[in-house]
């Protein structure tokens, strides 16, 4: 199977893009800077962009050390975060309404890539530190 990954620099990449973007919409988002007009629409389009960007280059890029084990855990983390993701879109859905869903559907924009990122490093860095106790045996 080929891999379609980007290359590790990508990951970098991926971070600049996404701290800054979410920082400034994090800030929009909590009425802490308000733009009017253009610059608003500029503004809104630069975060998300830059928050989807970022996280399809940090999720997407490969592992300093890529292996079929590593293949393997990417796949089950992506599949567990789609069973999250989709839990917590029910549940916001039956639980939420008016703006306050709506306001979650802006940060659902986000949540799936997040989602993944946070259980696939939880999983590598689980798989590590079992194969680093089976190399000290």
């Amino acid at each position: 199977m080929k891999n379609l990954l980007f290359p590790r620099q990508f990951h970098l990449v991926g971070w600049l893009l996404f701290i800054p973007a979410a920082i400034v919409g994090m800030l929009l988002y909590f009425s802490f800077c308000n733009f009017h007009g253009v610059t608003e629409i500029v503004v809104n389009d630069a975060v998300i962009i830059g928050i989807a960007l970022g996280a399809l280059f940090i999720v997407c890029s490969k592992e300093r050390h890529e292996d079929e084990m590593t293949r393997a855990i990417r796949l089950a983390s992506l599949l567990n975060a789609m069973y999250m993701y989709v839990v917590i879109l029910i549940a916001s859905t039956l639980l939420l309404n008016g703006v306050a869903y709506f306001q979650f559907m802006i940060l659902n924009l986000v949540l799936l890539p997040v989602i993944f990122v946070i259980i696939f490093r939880l999983e590598l860095q689980r798989y590590n530190k079992m194969s680093d106790d089976e190399e000290r045996e």
